[in-house]
């Protein structure tokens, strides 16, 4: 009979020192994790992601829980909440703070709801990776992908910017979201509530396009600067932004290196601000989405005016637009010139903007999103149609006309 020997190999001085090795690693990662959160307890971080797939979104990081020098959970306050949830280490997927991963683990749990998470993430990033494959096939660049410190080296050219700023005007008070940086000389508490709607209005869209909230989307942050008056506010559009737009409510710069600035002036009703606000914020979000290739006017300026009417609730700009564009087609039976094909459509078809980007939205969410993708792909805007919805610009313009009780409307007069 054999008998069973200990290998000379296992019970030799280097293997002991590996094994002692082994077993204070994990306590070494742990302690790393610790280390890493706890500047920021107190503080907002970006994403904390659970193996089912669900997200707290700009959390207050409350507290790290430890046990034996190793992390076994976060104490999270989520956002517009009171309560605090304490999340176990062993439930977590990823953790994103100052948009950088931190954390990423294995999630115990249900079988499941694990399973969902898991598919739900690889269904999305699936979506990415054909999406970059079709820019790359329609000679499309995609926005580049920041890292971390890309993205902090922005704010931090942003809030020198904002310095310059206020040389000029000493009254602009800064203030950050998780998204947002706002200079404004607007009280803070008479602004507080506009700033909520600029990230409503943010997490509005990613729902809307699929996008997991939390992902970064701005080049660092998208600069807001308000001005208490119309003065104050043309000095900045033609003294420093030269660029010739005085005389508007507001305007979101786009450039093409992936900055948004967003400036505006409060003016006399508050529900008219807050639309703006969140109307031309939306633009630099369309701006962003995925590459630098641009909506055409009528849809850009139609989704700007529907989310502003679904983020800002008592505003009544967008019904009464709809109703004046109404009138305009019954009396003429077309859009206007140039509605599919303008550089800046006419006022009175802004209604008409709104009022197609509604009924699309309202007759398949998924497929406007499936739309608006296709154009940011490269894809010519009648195919991207077709290809969703099934149908041409013409097409469009029938279905919508039927709803407004226009059956039989045109594009424009022969």
């Amino acid at each position: 009979m054999r008998r069973l020997t200990r290998s000379p190999r296992l019970a030799s001085p280097a293997w002991l020192a590996v094994l002692a090795a082994m077993s204070i690693a994990a306590p070494a990662r742990a302690d790393a994790l610790a280390d890493t959160l706890a500047p920021h307890v107190g503080k907002t971080i970006d994403v904390v992601e659970l193996g089912t797939g669900r997200r707290f979104v700009r959390p207050l990081l409350v507290g790290v829980v430890q046990k034996d020098d190793a992390v076994t959970g976060l104490r999270l306050r989520a956002e517009g909440h009171k309560a605090v949830t304490t999340v176990s280490r062993s439930a977590i997927a990823k953790i994103v703070v100052d948009r950088e991963t931190v954390h990423e683990g294995q999630p115990a749990g249900k079988a499941f709801a694990q399973l969902r998470g898991r598919r739900a993430r690889e269904t999305y990033d699936r979506q990415v990776e054909q999406s970059m494959a079709r820019m790359e096939a329609n000679g499309v660049a995609p926005w580049p992908n920041l890292t971390a410190e890309q993205h902090a080296a922005e704010v931090k050219s942003l809030m020198a910017f904002v310095a310059e700023l206020q040389q000029r005007f000493p009254r602009l008070d800064v203030s950050e979201t998780h998204e947002f940086l706002v200079a404004s000389d607007i009280p803070a508490a008479q602004f507080a509530p506009f700033v909520a709607d600029l990230d409503a209005m943010h997490d509005f869209l990613c729902d809307l396009y699929g996008i997991p909230t939390g992902e970064p989307l701005w080049k660092g942050k998208c600069l807001v600067v308000a001005f208490l008056d119309e003065a104050d506010y043309a000095a900045l559009e033609e003294g420093v932004l030269k660029s010739g737009l005085q005389g508007t409510h507001g305007v979101c710069h786009q450039r093409s290196d992936g900055r948004v600035i967003m400036a505006c002036h409060r003016g006399a009703d508050p529900a008219a601000f807050a639309h703006m606000l969140v109307h031309e914020t939306s633009h630099g979000f369309n701006h962003r989405w995925m590459s630098p290739q641009q909506l055409p006017n009528w849809l850009n300026e139609g989704i700007a005016e529907w989310v502003g009417t679904r983020v800002v609730r008592n505003c009544d700009q967008v019904p009464l637009k709809e109703a004046r564009a109404v009138a305009f087609m019954r009396a003429q039976g077309t859009l206007g010139p140039g509605f599919f094909t303008a550089a800046n459509i006419q006022p009175v078809q802004y209604g008409m903007a709104s009022g197609m980007v509604r009924m699309l939205i309202s007759r398949d969410a998924r497929k406007f999103a499936e739309f608006v993708r296709s154009i940011k792909e490269g894809t010519p805007v009648e195919d991207a149609l077709q290809q969703t919805f099934g149908g041409s610009l013409d097409d469009l313009v029938r279905a919508y006309g039927a709803t407004v009780g226009v059956p039989h409307l045109a594009r424009e007069a022969e």
